[in-house]
């Protein structure tokens, strides 16, 4: 399977045109394993960082399964800020600085640079301020098996919280993610590499990417679970639960249906 050149598409968070682009083919694609367990399919993780160097170091703690077993760990600061350069490269990633890149930019920047280099089957997207559960490798290549290449799906998250409300609004989530096949960002999205070619590739666009990338892959199949959900903070409700969740939605349904007036 060949991947599609790079194309154009115009969407917005808030529903206005703008063009975007998407990363096109690598120069080599590497071939299907036939192992069933999945065991050494290789995983590239892609780590975007703008103002978040406080939590980058336990998220790449929290990586270390991946990178002793030869996986490829990329952060891309979006501040070109040598603090994290030297905590980059302390826990073992390799680091790019693209200064100003908005997250789904600095996402597609990682990428591109795993594809080219046809250095992963898998491709996980992680944010700075995650921490990945210890066996999350395992588990993650244990349920995809031999056709992770074609597979996507979401690790799921717990937030760092004790209260109730943060209790429900995991489930929330999980429903959105596993039942509608629209996962956030912060739930430790994954694809294989031959799927997100048949999907057309990364959406190289500056909000939303999390988004706009599931709309396509879910339609060639559902989201796949991985029962290992990554901690996360509260930093992301500081303006209240109700308020953050309803505002994502509206976003996230105003986006989609300028997708469809679009096409």
């Amino acid at each position: 399977m060949t991947m599609p050149p790079l194309t154009s598409v115009a969407f917005r968070g808030n529903g206005q045109a703008v063009e975007t682009r998407m990363i096109g083919p690598p120069t080599a694609t590497p071939s299907m394993h036939a192992n069933d367990t999945g065991q050494h399919l290789r995983i590239g993780i892609v780590i975007p960082c703008r103002g978040d160097q406080a939590f980058l170091s336990g998220c790449l703690a929290s990586l270390k399964d991946f990178s002793s077993a030869g996986d490829v760990v990329i952060v891309v600061d979006g501040d070109a800020d040598q603090a994290v350069a030297r905590l980059a490269r302390s826990g073992g990633a390799v680091y790019l600085s693209r200064p100003n890149s908005r997250r789904g930019h600095a996402i597609g920047c990682g990428i591109q640079w795993i594809l080219h280099r046809a250095a992963a089957d898998i491709l996980l997207l992680c944010h700075a301020d995650m921490v990945l559960p210890a066996g999350s490798r395992t588990r993650l290549l244990d349920k995809l098996g031999a056709q992770a290449r074609w597979r996507w799906g979401l690790l799921g998250h717990h937030i760092n919280d004790k209260r109730l409300r943060f209790r429900l609004l995991e489930l929330g989530n999980h429903w959105r993610g596993v039942a509608l096949s629209l996962p956030y960002g912060d739930q430790a999205m994954f694809v294989g590499v031959d799927l997100l070619a048949r999907a057309g590739g990364w959406p190289f666009q500056p909000e939303l990417e999390d988004l706009e990338l599931s709309l396509r892959l879910r339609q060639w199949m559902a989201a796949t679970f991985v029962n290992a959900p990554v901690a996360i903070g509260t930093r992301h409700w500081t303006k209240g639960i109700c308020r953050t969740t309803i505002r994502n939605w509206m976003l996230a349904a105003r986006y989609a249906l300028s997708r469809q007036e679009l096409r």
